[in-house]
């Protein structure tokens, strides 16, 4: 038996766990993390329809939040409590957060880009001071000869 749940967005940046239950769609609970909407789902499964059902026989769909565009520009912030903005740090980086519906989350791609240019450019350092230093040994030997 295929059981199958899907994830509400609520105004409030909730989520609602919804699971189709022999009379209909049922709400089994609410988080605000992500990271628990498979757990959420799988319990509530379990009670509608009884602990022998296994984790391949549900599928969670969780839809684009209404907030937010896909490819829209965000700046990056860093913060220890997510529930209190205000201690959160400004990283000043800005990049593009893409959905990705098959994992139920943003993904910003300009982390990414960022990182990969701060390795070129510190990489692209150390080659040139690299070359510095062999060309001052070989200029110093070639004076010295």
């Amino acid at each position: 038996m295929q059981v199958r749940a899907r994830v509400r967005h609520e105004p409030d940046r909730s989520y609602a766990v919804l699971v189709d239950g022999p009379d209909g769609e049922v709400e089994v609970g609410r988080t605000g993390r992500t990271a628990d909407l498979w757990a959420l789902a799988q319990a509530g499964a379990a009670r509608l329809f009884g602990d022998g059902l296994g984790a391949d026989n549900l599928t969670l769909h969780v839809p684009q939040p209404p907030y937010g565009q896909d490819g829209q520009w965000v700046r990056i912030i860093a913060g220890e409590n997510p529930d209190d903005p205000s201690e959160s740090d400004d990283i000043g980086v800005l990049a593009q957060a893409r959905w990705f519906g098959h994992e139920g989350a943003w993904f910003v791609t300009g982390i990414v880009l960022h990182v990969n240019r701060e390795l070129i450019h510190h990489g692209a350092e150390i080659s040139l001071l690299r070359d510095l230093y062999r060309w001052q040994d070989s200029a110093v030997r070639a004076r010295f000869q």
